[in-house]
């Protein structure tokens, strides 16, 4: 065998094994959805607020297909802390925490995530992505006490955005 018949061989033969396997195609797979996050794929259709006072009230734990309206359409619970552009679809939902501690924000498409309580937007406390292949494409994490909160959206591309609000498993964030 010729020195270079020997080297294409083995060249061949180390970029086969330095290749990865193919991913699996989304159509194919099943992930597993993060706890709490189990009713992401049977969602309500809610209008989602241009004010405060037109919001829908979202029930953590159970998730929502909100029908956002144009960002210059509405009136923020906070003066949002990003400048999102023109020709972006935004909106609002309340929720209402029982118990205090860290919950989690999922949306299916990107938007800019506030939380809102008395006029100020409260800081998050983590962020992830979902798992592959859940749609879920994005996770905020809030730490919050009992009470009223609005979900104020926006920057968002689409004109409707899967959301759901769910606690946190205990020892996350």
């Amino acid at each position: 065998m010729s020195f270079a018949l020997s080297l294409l061989l083995a060249s061949a033969l180390f970029s086969a094994q330095d290749v990865p396997a193919p991913e699996p195609s989304c159509a194919t797979v099943r992930p597993a959805l993060p706890i709490g996050f189990e009713s992401w794929s049977t969602r309500v259709a809610l209008d989602a607020g241009a004010a405060t006072r037109h919001a829908p009230v979202i029930a953590v734990g159970r998730a929502a297909e909100l029908r956002l309206v144009p960002l210059d359409r509405l009136a923020p619970a906070a003066p949002p802390t990003r400048d999102l552009g023109a020709g972006t679809n935004a909106g609002m939902a309340l929720f209402q925490v029982t118990r205090p501690g860290t919950y989690r924000i999922a949306l299916g498409a990107p938007a800019w995530i506030e939380v809102v309580r008395s006029g100020r937007a409260l800081p998050s406390a983590a962020h992830s992505h979902g798992p592959a292949c859940s749609g879920i494409r994005k996770i905020v994490d809030y730490r919050l006490a009992p009470g009223r909160y609005v979900l104020q959206l926006t920057g968002a591309a689409a004109n409707t955005l899967p959301v759901l609000i769910a606690p946190a498993p205990r020892g996350a964030a």
